[in-house]
């Protein structure tokens, strides 16, 4: 590797450091014609001893920063030349290029600096590799997360350090210096056989520590590895041994058991966590040359030292395990292995434990060459009601065909199998065994290849058992609730793969270390659509949040928790029931769709957080740029200090560091400046309400009169799948308020809502007054609890700006925490049922119901517990009440010259009966939650 430094006729800008630009490729056209001087360079090299013939000539790339100009190249020869003879020919090359470029493009000679590299001559295969830089005067600083090279020039990922494989020019991303090992000092280990252990071994290792080796022998061999001592933290403190160096590496074992790598390249790499420490381990290897293997050596195991030269297939979902002792859940599985019969022997078995998926599992053998009949043996183990098959096939010009197939239960013993081999080619032996949902574990052991063809086995064929036609009742609490930690972190609904009890309410509780979060995946999921729903909560109990609610079928996005716990809980309904399904956990800090410093945007993707606020959207919702504003401070929810977010950055208005750029942003925010945008106005009368004139009203929706055509202008009927189920209040030009049992289930497709708004009859929407909208997206209350039905609202937007009329207007939101006196008036509007469990209503309802004291209520209500969340209404000997129908629709009071949203309908016992009120939701106690969503801004 050589560089020389550009004193003259050229200069760093900005524009360089984009390799797109016009400046940078002009510069890099010029340094291609500059580029004789090196092949100059190489020709003299190879002119002088033809031993050294260079190979080729490449420009590779350029690299900018900022300060003088400097040519960094290297020289990749066949034979090792002397520094000195390069710098002298170089020399040469300048004084000898005398084109009108070099004179303006002038080389200081003095700082031609050589060095000899032998990775460079044993690995890389170019002559003349060129890479021109702008240098710092000083050492360069990388973006994160890539760091430096020893040459202050190059900058690579982080992750690209000391994995094995040459990225930075001089070398120094592999140097041992950088590379040695925390445990033992070592990194590249090259001789035929070696060790390496973990730190202080044979006493405990530290915490939070990450060692890494990288072991290279002559290709055509591969390599062994074997412990002498192995003693870690379970599942926190891992050894994984992969196959390969680099990024592409593969991970083929992470077990204290001997190891075989079919190449000359492996990786081994040790964490250890924060907590307990273990001796650690001692590892030895040695090489082999698989080619030299006989068909019975590549064949033979009895799993007592690994895996022996068997290969899992990384194609698969599943591995092979490698067991001592019984199988868990019992009833299934073996007691013990087939070699020494008793728990210390080894044996393997398709994944156990609750929660399997369904799958193959593979293992193959290394290419066997054809040879005279063998007799292929081994023993296989099948119990299990839930069994399924196991198949060994032979692959042939990559072709498979079955030699071997049993299927079902074949009760609680080792059987013996055998078949004869008698392939014309060079060949594989495959055992495949597919499994269903757990336990239905497949186990082998004892594999052996013999000459000669199979004998008449002296074993009885086996028998399977007959499958059970009939099932055992299935428990609706699922056996629950169930505590989950990790390593147990996978489970399913009960009786899966086959259907889940009707009226079930299972609950399972996720649980993580203090510190940590959860992240929830659903490998299947079938349950029926909208009836049946599994629920996720952001930890556990009555101050948990809702997180999802999933119902239908897969794929389904993953949950992620903010807190150490999270509560899932599947709820069916009495009429049908499908598979159900399966799901795991993990565990972790900062889990999340997206990382640490980005923001997830509505529509799913993630952008850096200095884009929030930017007045230039990146979220393809434009989500991005719109809670940028807050108030700080204040006592009404239309008071306190005003922030604007630009970036990362809340700024506080006419503060300190307030500029003309936070001015245009707020200015932006506010719509000020541009004649076509409008504000929405909070609570004032300021905007385009509708002044309601109070008429005689018929006495209740259930058997009530037909309310005025332009009475309730912002009442909105909800149809899903084309059919009026609930009603729904407007709020701002695209915001409607309703209640969440409305969508609960429901709201994964907000596709397939209307709002119709503007409606009177509802046999008649095409009116020119009536507007039908899409919704594309829907916001459940968090706090939202199914069971108890607190915090019942949800918000609905719509998919268009609406235009106000006569017949379309907001209703205003309450003052936060504003009481409503018992006993005042309010009205009632929809198109629900008219009586309990009657038909529903074509014009719209309305009525008037006094408010009563949730202490009232409560006792009138003794089956259900009304929170402070909750408002009540109606009369002690009922008569008049909400119905069917009309969930979601408002509770309404005139307040001066506007009509406040003061409920919304959300539950009660039948309708209309005697001290039986109607339950609404509490709209001032949600108050900052609304306008959080409505009107983007941020609360803190």
């Amino acid at each position: 590797m050589g560089t020389f430094k550009i004193i003259s006729g050229t200069s760093f800008l900005p524009a360089l450091q984009d390799k797109s630009s016009g400046d940078f490729k002009v510069l890099a056209f010029d340094f291609t014609i500059e580029t004789p001087i090196i092949i100059k360079c190489c020709q003299n090299i190879s002119s002088s001893n033809n031993r050294f013939t260079p190979l080729s000539c490449l420009t590779d790339h350029f690299l900018f920063y900022i300060a003088s100009v400097v040519v960094i190249f290297g020289l990749y020869l066949s034979q090792r030349v002397t520094a000195e003879k390069i710098k002298n020919e170089l020399l040469s090359g300048i004084n000898a290029n005398a084109t009108d470029l070099s004179q303006t493009l002038k080389i200081d000679v003095n700082s031609i600096e050589i060095t000899v590299s032998q990775f460079s001559i044993v690995v890389k295969l170019h002559c003349c590799f060129i890479v021109i830089a702008v240098l710092l005067s000083i050492s360069v600083e990388c973006l994160p997360p890539a760091e430096v090279c020893d040459d202050g020039v190059t900058c690579i990922g982080k992750d690209l350090f000391c994995d094995g494989i040459l990225d930075c020019p001089d070398g120094s991303d592999e140097s041992e210096k950088r590379c040695a090992a925390i445990c033992d000092g070592k990194f590249m280990l090259t001789d035929s056989s070696g060790s390496f252990h973990s730190m202080n071994y044979p006493k405990p290792y530290n915490a939070n520590i990450v060692c890494q080796w990288i072991i290279l022998v002559p290709q055509g061999l591969s390599i062994k590895v074997n412990f002498t001592s192995f003693d870690t933290e379970q599942f926190m403190d891992n050894l994984n041994i992969f196959e390969g160096i680099g990024q592409n590496k593969i991970l083929r074992g992470s077990k204290p058991e001997t190891v075989h790598i079919f190449s000359h390249e492996v990786t081994a790499r040790f964490t250890s966590d924060y907590s307990e420490n273990y001796n650690g381990f001692n590892a030895t290897y040695t090489t082999f040359n698989a080619s030299e293997l006989k068909n019975f050596e590549k064949v033979s195991c009895t799993f007592e030292d690994g895996f022996c030269y068997w290969i899992q297939d990384l194609d698969d979902d599943l591995d092979w395990e490698r067991l001592q002792g019984s199988t868990f859940p019992f009833m299934s599985g073996p007691d013990f292995d087939h070699t020494f019969g008793n728990a210390s022997g080894f044996y393997i078995s398709t994944p156990t434990g609750l929660g399997v998926e369904e799958g193959r599992v593979r293992l193959q053998s290394l290419p066997l060459i054809s040879s005279d009949p063998s007799c292929l043996s081994f023993w296989y183990y099948m119990y299990s009601p839930n069994i399924y098959r196991l198949c060994v096939s032979i692959s042939e010009y990559g072709l498979e065909k079955i030699i071997f197939q049993k299927e079902g239960n074949y009760g609680k013993n080792w059987i013996y199998g055998q078949v004869t081999l008698n392939e014309t080619s060079d060949f594989k032996v495959i055992f495949d065994a597919f499994t269903r949902i757990a336990p239905s574990e497949i186990a082998l052991d004892d594999i052996s290849l013999t000459e000669g063809k199979c004998n008449e086995s002296n074993y009885v064929e086996p028998t399977a058992f007959p499958i059970a036609t009939t099932t055992a009742s299935v428990p609706t609490d699922c056996g629950g609730p169930v505590e989950l930690w990790e390593p147990n972190s996978t489970f399913s609904s009960e009786n899966f793969p086959n259907n889940y009890p009707n009226q079930a309410s299972c609950v399972w509780y996720l649980n993580a270390e203090k510190g940590k979060n959860i992240q929830l995946h659903f490998q299947i999921f079938d349950l029926e659509n909208i009836y049946d729903v599994v629920e996720v909560r952001d930890g556990r109990g009555q101050d948990s949040l809702l997180l999802a609610v999933y119902t239908g079928s897969d794929p389904l996005p993953d949950v992620f928790s903010t807190t150490n716990q999270m509560t899932v809980t599947l709820f069916t309904d009495k009429i049908s029931t499908r598979k159900g399904f399966l799901a795991n956990f993990t565990t972790g800090y900062h889990l999340g769709a997206c990382a640490a410093e980005e923001y997830q945007c509505r529509s799913g993707e993630c952008i850096p957080l200095d884009n929030l606020c930017d007045k230039l959207p990146q979220c393809e919702d434009g989500s991005d740029e719109e809670k940028c504003m807050r108030l700080l401070n204040g006592s009404a929810n239309t008071e306190g200090l005003v922030q604007v977010r630009i970036g990362k950055v809340w700024h506080l208005a006419c503060a300190d560091d307030w500029n003309e750029k936070i001015s245009d942003s707020i200015c932006q925010q506010l719509g000020l400046g541009n004649s076509n945008m409008s504000s929405t106005v909070f609570f004032t009368g300021d905007g385009p309400f509708a002044n309601i004139t109070e008429e005689n009203k018929g006495t209740r929706i259930v058997g009530g009169s037909d309310a005025r055509r332009e009475a309730w202008p912002w009442i909105v009927s909800l149809h899903f799948n084309s059919r009026p189920v609930c009603g729904a209040s407007l709020v701002n030009e695209e915001w409607l308020v309703t209640a969440a049992h409305c969508v609960y289930g429901r709201q994964l497709q907000p596709s397939t809502w209307k709002a119709v708004l503007g409606l009177y009859d509802q046999s008649n929407m095409t009116d020119t007054s009536t507007v039908v909208q899409n919704i594309d997206q829907i916001v459940i209350n968090p706090h939202y609890n199914k069971l108890t039905k607190d915090s019942d609202i949800a918000l609905m937007h719509l998919q268009y700006k609406v235009q106000y009329t006569d017949y379309i207007q907001p209703i205003c939101l309450p003052q936060k925490n504003q009481q409503f006196l018992p006993g005042i008036n309010c009205s009632i509007a929809g198109w629900g049922a008219i009586r309990y469990e009657g038909p529903t209503s074509n014009i719209l309802q309305e009525a008037e119901v006094p408010l009563i004291l949730n202490e009232k209520c409560q006792e009138w209500l003794p089956e259900y517990t009304i929170t402070e969340n909750m408002i009540c209404a109606g009369y002690d000997m009922g008569g008049v009440d909400s119905c069917q129908g009309d969930s979601g629709g408002p509770l309404m009071s005139e307040d001066g010259n506007q009509w406040v949203l003061v409920g919304v309908t959300s539950f009660g016992y039948e309708c209309a009966l005697a001290q039986r009120p109607g339950v609404y939701v509490r709209v001032a106690m949600f108050v900052d939650w609304i306008q959080k969503i409505i009107y983007y801004l941020d609360f803190p």
